[in-house]
């Protein structure tokens, strides 16, 4: 009777020592394969966020001089510094895309503060958010139209603007605001059906009254009358100072339209330049060229790759890659020494077995082999029924993961402050009080299948690791002889 012959008679008659050894391997399996898939899962949501935002640099105007600011009085209501230096550009940037190769896009933005109206002239009604504003909003009302303020970028391609790169909003209706556009306007959808608006229709952007009484301004004269043209979504949870200044009341324009309502805007020019790349993995030579250029003054203007949205995600996923590989060396560890006992224990019961097989003149070698053949035939089966267990478990576990790893990454926070200081003094920027979001869900989503390379790994290294631990739990029964094996019998 052959081996293979010996170890399935084996397997059939000795059923409940089967069962165990077939749920002790299928556990086994189930656990690494599932490790396996999760870590392939995230090595590709870490792609694509590399993708979203990581090819991404900014330049900003370097305000850390002092002798660049000037202070004028406004009106009653004290003093308000403006930065002087030299200003960001449409041209400035234009000159970086045509001498550095590799980038392509910009987005120059802005962000101000105005009352929207519709066409007849009413103030459109805002939507609350749902975090609320801790009850300031009541305060500034009695500040005349102030609460009907709402956060208006200045862009020169919103189709390059972080939140819609970062995937925080979603063009649903209507085009992109670029550069060459006179008097247009995005919003919200939501705040478009609250209002009755939809493509084409006409709103009037207009300086506050409140505003318009600190700077001596005529409200009148500030009014400009701009034609919506697109509609965007927020697809992630954001929050603001104030409710009216939410991202579903938010406006995107451009320079001309927010320069004509808040001159001291246009006075001030652009707060950053963002710069998209088409490699992330050349962004750091590629800014390098950039701060090499004659044109770049390091007393003018700063340089600098902001990774703070693409932290943000990258972090939780980081920690549950290596939280997940922790799982799966322990897994594969603690399993083969449970299947190395399990064995011994099988081995050293079956040593009146191995001494008459002994006796019969089969070698060493036979009886290792069909101890072999009983584990790999199990296993096969282990392994066939894990893939489908395996798949049940890495995406439960993985959802679990990855909101555990977020909910402390988001414990640690960051202990960032508001505004910039400068010669002892804080500087605060309207960006400072720009619209805060939430982790981006869809970029830290991740799509857990199990890939047919990890299924023939799991085989492959599984058998190697049955082929060690049947080794080593036969090794002492297998070096004594068969008199020595008959002594303990009897």
């Amino acid at each position: 009777m052959s081996l293979f012959q010996r170890a399935f008679l084996y397997v059939t008659r000795k059923r409940a020592k089967t069962a165990i050894l077939f749920l002790l391997l299928t556990v086994i399996a189930t656990l690494v394969l599932s490790g396996a898939a999760i870590k392939g899962a995230v090595k590709t949501a870490q792609l694509n966020v590399r993708q979203a935002l990581g090819g991404i640099f900014t330049m900003r105007q370097n305000t850390s001089d002092s002798s660049k600011w000037e202070s004028q009085k406004v009106g009653n209501f004290g003093y308000q510094s403006f930065y002087m230096g030299e200003q960001l550009s449409v041209g400035l940037a234009d000159m970086i895309m045509d001498k550095v190769k590799g980038i392509r896009g910009y987005n120059a933005s802005a962000i101000s503060y105005v009352v929207a109206a519709n066409a007849q002239g009413k103030v459109l009604e805002l939507l609350e958010s749902e975090n609320g504003d801790g009850g300031l909003g009541g305060i500034l009302g009695s500040y005349g139209d102030f609460a009907s303020t709402v956060t208006t970028f200045a862009d020169t391609n919103t189709e390059f603007d972080s939140y819609f790169t970062g995937g925080y909003l979603e063009l649903v209706e209507g085009r992109h605001i670029t550069y060459q556009d006179k008097d247009k306007v995005m919003l919200s959808k939501e705040l478009a059906e609250l209002n009755g608006l939809t493509i084409g229709d006409k709103l009037i952007l207009r300086m506050s009254e409140f505003k318009a009484s600190m700077t001596g301004k005529d409200v009148e004269k500030t009014q400009v009358e701009v034609e919506i043209v697109g509609l965007f979504h927020a697809t992630a949870k954001s929050s603001a100072m104030l409710s009216n200044w939410s991202m579903d009341n938010a406006l995107y324009t451009t320079m001309d339209v927010v320069g004509q309502v808040r001159p001291e805007v246009l006075k001030e020019g652009y707060e950053k330049i963002n710069f998209y790349v088409n490699d992330p993995a050349k962004l750091p030579g590629i800014v390098k060229q950039v701060n090499a250029l004659p044109d770049i003054d390091p007393t003018d203007f700063i340089v600098d790759v902001d990774t703070g949205d693409a932290d943000a995600v990258m972090k939780p996923l980081e920690n549950m890659d290596r939280l997940v590989s922790i799982l799966v060396l322990l897994v594969v560890m603690v399993g083969a020494a449970v299947l190395y006992l399990v064995l011994s224990g099988r081995i050293k019961e079956r040593t009146s077995e191995s001494g008459i097989l002994l006796s019969l003149g089969l070698s060493r070698k036979n009886i290792v082999c069909q101890y072999l053949a009983e584990v790999v035939f199990i296993a096969v089966f282990a392994f066939a029924f894990s893939i489908f267990t395996s798949g049940i478990v890495a995406r439960g576990a993985g959802e679990r993961l990855i909101d555990y790893t977020v909910a402390k990454q988001e414990q640690e926070g960051n202990g960032e402050g508001v505004g910039t200081i400068v010669d002892g003094s804080t500087i605060v920027n309207s960006s400072d009080f720009a619209p805060v979001f939430e982790r981006n869900e869809t970029l830290t989503k991740i799509e857990v299948n199990i890939p047919i390379s990890g299924i023939w790994i799991l085989y492959g290294a599984g058998t190697g690791i049955i082929f060690l631990s049947v080794l080593a739990a036969g090794l002492p029964v297998m070096r004594m002889k068969p008199r020595e094996i008959l002594a303990l019998m009897s």
